[in-house]
């Protein structure tokens, strides 16, 4: 079978990376794009009004889940924004260091655990995409480091702005993430030369007008793919053009009749009604419901460390069907709490293995008919 060879362009959803000096207004920026959910993994929108984000995420996997929720659900926004990238990165480690039961990122040696990383960072922007591909703008926020740069043969040195992600030779996360972005903005106050008027040298000063620069140069990465000047004012409005997308059939209609309150059903996404056969012969689609957690419970899910709270607390995990799992790989006993194991078992082995330990949960799962 031929494949179909298209022309033209192609109108989609937008990845956007935005880095810039501590301060600038990144969040404020990423808060103006079109309906935006944040994944906010610092507390950076803790004090905005009218912000929506999920529950700041306490482990690499629940991040994860997160986005995986947005691309299962793609009507929650129009945008969601990871604030911030690097913030997300420390919780990759921390995930990567439990698993292999090491103290930080350089204890692998051979630079081994920044391949992984690496890796984990890879799997992220390949699941960003797929939100892309459901139509939803993709935006990036992250902190960022300066780096003196010297030249050869005594030409001066100049300081250089760059993203504040690990760099190892075998696991450029930096490089990787420029890459993935369509467009890579730099945030910062604007500066000027000025020449003293008593000793007559020049000299750099900032004042508070705040900007953003689109295009490449020596002290700074950025890019863009439509023809963006080089400078522009802090604001979305300078930008809000790119993101201009087709008028919903509601809108069509209201503009065409002048008709308010409009709803217009979309047939193409019926959910099939189950027969009583289908429901006895496929009960894990049909009939499984989830069961809130009794008193005991909840006492038990207090004394577990939060990452592994949340994580149960998102899927209606009960401490019962851990230990069950557990208890079947023939880690500990079945009747053990899941308070009583051990720190690194919990970082490593079930944070750190959360899909794997879900999916024996769900093998096993008693469904009520």
């Amino acid at each position: 079978m031929p494949f179909e060879i298209i022309r033209g362009k192609q109108h989609k959803a937008l990845r956007v990376l935005i880095y810039g000096v501590e301060g600038v207004g990144k969040t404020t920026l990423a808060a103006q794009f079109p309906d935006p959910l944040f994944i906010d993994c610092e507390g950076g929108t803790d004090y905005m009004d009218n912000v929506s984000r999920f529950p700041r995420p306490t482990s690499w996997q629940q991040l994860i889940m997160e986005v995986q929720q947005v691309i299962q659900d793609p009507s929650c926004c129009k945008t969601l924004v990871i604030d911030t990238i690097d913030w997300a990165e420390a919780k990759a480690i921390e995930m990567i260091c439990a698993q292999y039961q090491v103290k930080g990122i350089e204890d692998f040696g051979w630079s081994k655990g920044y391949t992984y990383l690496h890796e984990e960072i890879g799997r992220l922007l390949n699941l960003l995409n797929n939100v892309r591909d459901r139509g939803i703008n993709v935006v990036l926020t992250a902190h960022m480091n300066i780096r003196t740069v010297t030249l050869p043969d005594e030409q001066g040195a100049y300081d250089r702005y760059e993203l504040k992600l690990k760099t190892a030779k075998n696991g450029n996360n930096s490089q990787l993430v420029k890459e993935w972005a369509d467009m890579v903005l730099f945030l910062n106050y604007k500066q000027f030369v000025i020449e003293d008027s008593k000793t007559k040298k020049t000299k750099v000063t900032g004042g508070r007008q705040r900007v953003m620069y689109a295009n490449h140069t020596a002290a700074w990465d950025a890019k863009n793919r439509f023809g963006l000047p080089d400078e522009l004012p802090l604001e979305f409005s300078a930008i809000a053009h790119l993101f201009q997308t087709e008028k919903t059939a509601e809108e069509k209609v209201k503009e065409l009749f002048g008709v308010e309150n409009v709803q217009v059903v979309d047939h193409t996404e019926l959910v099939p009604v189950p027969t009583p056969q289908e429901a006895v012969n496929n009960p894990t689609k049909y009939v499984w419901q989830p069961k809130p957690f009794t008193p005991d419970e909840e006492t038990e899910l207090a004394r577990l460390p939060k990452a592994l709270q949340d994580l149960m607390k998102a899927n209606m995990v009960h401490p019962e069907e851990i230990q069950t799992a557990v208890g079947k790989k023939g880690y500990f006993p079945k009747d053990m709490p899941v308070s009583n194991y051990p720190e690194d078992f919990i970082a490593g082995c079930l944070v750190g293995a959360w899909p794997s330990v879900m999916q024996m949960i769900q093998e096993d799962r008693e469904l009520p008919f």
